[in-house]
């Protein structure tokens, strides 16, 4: 093994790790593939101690290419450097006992594969270059992240990480970083995501760090972040120089008439541009409520449809502004914007009942719940806080998502709600908002979330937006108790359960690939058959959709492993540039765009996919669904389908999800 001394005059303490160091991983290479787990922990506790200083990196850095011989990893999930996912090093870096020791070790194994110290048999120094880039870009803010309770409590940990990201970062230069940051917060920022906070935290930590000038190669990623800082920050000249809010409301009421006009371009041209909303952009549109109404268009980044819904009620535009758009609360100008653009102003239940928001009575635990988990300092009013979260989702309907809490059920409802039934919606959030309660009818009988145990998150995590803040666990408990009121039907219950939770809108006709009473995969041929007759324009009659529809698939991992059933929703199917047919669909979960392995990753843009979308071929949907619901009256014949095309799908599955299930010849029910 390496038994080299560290740089010039080491401490006594650096001197004692080192050497422990190396006779633990020397002891770690002789043992046994079966022995290696009982050497592994005395290792990575020395590890752990030497990530503490700078120095100590340095030293584990010379060991890396040696760490994967040796066995650090063998029996771990990084065991295969090719497999490791870089949205999960963030969680392990962040995680509990060895985990995080773990993490920096692979990484520090990473760059000398990257720098050509380790040549790798199954990866490529220039994907593991990639990987190391990527894992900086989205943990930025790690590295340059201000003080809070939460990182002075973790002190050793944190700066554990933030030395190494240092030291990788010295290592691979800034230009490939933000190469990796650029695609990373694009893909992003192009699914509109309601909560930003985490690009926020990151393009801020990215500004820290930006050279003066870009390194060659990465310009075009330079002025792209140079761009989201603007947007976040001041997008106009005016806005970027004024020393504060109030000093930029005063110059507002200095600009002539065609300087306000270029003012308010400049801000709503840049939220439709990235996404991203300037707190400035609150005060602006404070003005121009007062002050010059007519530049509202302007502002809100307006078209044909949306200046039309603001000249139909423009004293309703003018109260939410007023109400619900703080500074603090500014991103909800998007969805106002995006309300607007939706036309739904001019649905009948949807004025009155924003009206109603307005001036709505909150009650006392939902009031403090808004505010502890607004995360600000000074919070705005909880109203406010909540008419501002209801102006995101409907102008977001596909922005919502579950954060890390087990719901996608109610994460779609929420979705589907504000899509299909906005009134509807809009009365569960005053109803539960006023009474803390929420009441839907099973088969007759009324339900009240108040009454019921919680159902999957027995705690939720509080990363949510304020409707889903406010309405998640009622829909959780409903969604519990009407499954629980299925049970013994021998089929699966969302049969019943979908149209009950979701509405009327819901088609009657269900099929499920997977039998409830046993688990067995059953008669996956005329599942798929059914679905392409149902949903596939070829050969459903040419029939479009009429209603968003909830659906179940069946989640693997990267390496096409099943993972779990989820819930999401066809938006639609269509044909995209190149004349494939692709399955439109919303996903509850925080990132809509995920690798399911067998080359089936989910696109979130450049397929013709609308905001908060995501999509795939047609084929590769169906071989991940394992529940849908249709309508018989509208389903063309299932045996036009073509053979292949059914036994392709079927055997996409059988090597997924379905890979370890007992399989059935039982037909499919009506």
């Amino acid at each position: 093994m390496m038994g080299d001394s560290t740089k010039a005059d080491p401490s006594p303490e650096l001197e004692r790790l080192h050497a422990d160091f190396a006779l633990a991983l020397d002891k770690l290479a002789q043992a046994r593939t079966f022995g290696k787990y009982i050497h592994q922990p005395r290792l990575l506790g020395l590890a752990r101690k030497l990530l503490a200083t700078p120095a100590g990196i340095e030293l584990l850095d010379r060991y890396a290419p040696e760490l994967e011989a040796a066995g650090v990893f063998a029996g771990s999930d990084w065991d295969q450097p090719e497999h490791l996912q870089t949205g999960l090093a963030r969680e392990s870096l962040l995680g509990r006992d060895m985990t995080p020791a773990l993490e920096c070790l692979s990484a520090l194994r990473m760059l000398a594969i990257a720098d050509g110290r380790q040549p790798h048999p199954r990866l490529r120094a220039e994907d593991a270059h990639a990987f190391l880039s990527d894992v900086m870009a989205r943990n930025l803010d790690l590295l340059f992240g201000t003080a809070s309770e939460e990182s002075r409590s973790r002190a050793p940990a944190l700066e554990r990480i933030r030395l190494l990201l240092d030291f990788l970062r010295a290592r691979l230069g800034m230009g490939g970083i933000l190469n990796a940051l650029a695609a990373e917060t694009e893909r992003i920022l192009l699914q509109r995501p309601i909560m930003v906070e985490g690009v926020h935290a990151i393009v801020h930590a990215a500004a820290t760090a930006m050279p003066a000038a870009p390194e060659p190669g990465s310009e075009e990623s330079w002025h792209f972040i140079r761009g989201l800082i603007a947007a976040m920050d001041g997008p106009t000249d005016l806005s970027r120089t004024a020393e504060d809010a109030d000093a930029y409301v005063q110059r507002l009421g200095q600009l002539s008439d065609d300087d306000l006009l270029a003012e308010a371009r400049g801000f709503g041209q840049s939220m439709h541009r990235s996404g991203l909303v300037c707190p400035l952009h609150a005060h602006l549109l404070h003005y121009l409520v007062e002050h010059a109404p007519t530049l509202l268009p302007y502002a809100l980044g307006l078209r044909q449809i949306g200046r039309t819904s603001l000249r139909a009620d423009p004293a309703l535009v003018a109260e939410m502004i007023r109400v619900a758009v703080w500074p603090e609360t500014a991103r909800c100008i998007y969805g106002l914007h995006g309300l607007l653009e939706r036309g739904i102003l001019f649905y009948r239940p949807v004025a009155p009942g924003l009206r109603r928001l307005l001036k709505l009575p909150l009650l006392d635990t939902v009031a403090n719940d808004l505010v502890a988990a607004s995360g600000y300092d000074n919070p705005p009013p909880a109203n406010t806080l909540l008419v501002a979260g209801t102006l995101s989702v409907l102008g977001q309907p596909r922005g919502v998502d579950q954060g890390h809490n087990p719901t996608c059920q109610s994460a779609r409802a929420i979705s589907l709600w504000s899509q299909n039934d906005t009134g509807f919606l809009l009365g569960l959030i005053a109803v539960a908002a006023r009474d803390g309660d929420v009441v839907m009818h099973f088969e007759g009988e009324e339900i009240h979330s108040s009454a019921l145990a919680p159902g999957l998150a027995s705690e939720l995590h509080t990363e949510l937006d304020p409707v889903s803040l406010l309405l998640t666990a009622h829909i959780d408990r409903i969604y519990m108790e009407m499954s629980r009121r299925t049970a013994g039907r021998g089929e699966d219950g969302h049969r019943w359960v979908n149209p009950e939770l979701h509405g009327w809108w819901v088609a009657r006709g269900f099929a499920s690939a997977v039998h409830k009473s046993t688990g067995s995969v059953h008669d996956l041929e005329a599942f798929v058959r059914l679905f392409y007759a149902s949903y596939h324009p070829r050969y459903n009659g040419g029939r479009d959709m009429v209603y968003v529809q909830p659906c179940g698939v069946a989640v693997t991992n990267h390496e096409a492993v099943f993972v779990g059933w989820h819930a999401v929703s066809i938006q639609r199917v269509g044909q995209d540039a190149s004349g494939d047919w692709r399955v439109y669909f919303f996903n509850p979960n925080r990132d809509k765009g995920q690798n399911w392995g067998q080359g089936v990753v989910a696109s979130t843009a450049n397929h013709g996919e609308l905001e908060g979308e995501s999509s795939l071929p047609f084929a590769q949907f169906a071989a991940r669904l394992y529940v849908f619901h249709y309508l018989a009256a509208e389903s063309g014949d299932p045996a036009t389908v073509p053979d292949d095309l059914v036994a392709s799908v079927i055997e996409a599955a059988r090597a997924s999800w379905a890979a370890r299930m007992p399989w059935s010849d039982t037909r499919l029910g009506g």
